[in-house]
């Protein structure tokens, strides 16, 4: 996961207005900005990405927004920010499951083991559902997030790969893909549903998706 952290950070460094205006090298700028992220996720979990304001992220986190300015040009940086974070969570997942499942377990039980814990990362998925709205609803965020799948999707064929999957790596890739862009749908019926809703969605979500993986190892 640190090359594609490394590869995003790198995207977003060329578009400016995503980008944070510096990183806070003293400990209590580093907990300001903390108190921003948290602020900006917990409007995130009530509110629409349109009425998320950097003065209301500002109140909440209760710094003075000149402060706020300081390492945030705008709400889209804070909303980079957010999914930054909740990349470097779902790299942890990734990382997890190759050093704990890879070498030990079938290609079942090692992507329910990945699929488990990516759902368990700290990112809720209210909040989830509302930054997978804000990365398309900016170019620029739009094709970090593009390229962000593309990475993800490259990762996930080493995975079918070194588990054995014998089929060539350009239909591992599109299977991939899927895997992606499926495991994204499941996020909004989710996040506009109770908790048992909730459950069942999860649970049918993950058997469709280790059905697609099956189709790797046949």
């Amino acid at each position: 996961m640190g090359g594609m952290t490394i590869e995003i950070k790198k995207q977003a460094a060329q578009r400016p207005k995503i980008s944070k205006r510096r990183n806070p090298s003293q400990e209590r700028s580093r907990k300001g900005v903390e108190r921003i992220l948290n602020a900006a996720s917990l409007l995130l979990t009530s509110n629409s990405v349109d009425k998320l304001t950097t003065r209301r992220i500002a109140e909440m986190a209760n710094v003075n927004i000149a402060t706020l300015y300081q390492f945030f040009p705008n709400k889209e940086a804070i909303i980079f920010a957010l999914y930054e974070r909740w990349l470097v969570e779902a790299g942890s997942a990734f990382d997890h499951a190759e050093t704990n499942y890879l070498r030990t377990a079938g290609w079942r039980d090692f992507f329910e083991q990945l699929i488990d814990t990516m759902a368990s990362t700290n990112t809720g998925i209210e909040v989830k559902d509302r930054l997978q709205k804000a990365m398309g609803m900016n170019e620029d965020l739009r094709q970090l997030d593009l390229i962000h799948g593309q990475l993800l999707a490259d990762r996930m064929t080493n995975f079918m790969q070194a588990l054995g999957s014998k089929l060539p790596i350009q239909e591992l890739q599109h299977i991939a893909v899927l895997l992606f862009h499926f495991e994204r749908a499941l996020v909004t019926p989710m996040a506009n549903s109770n908790e048992e809703q909730k459950t069942m969605i999860y649970n049918k979500g993950k058997q469709s998706l280790l059905e697609v993986i099956g189709i790797a190892f046949k």
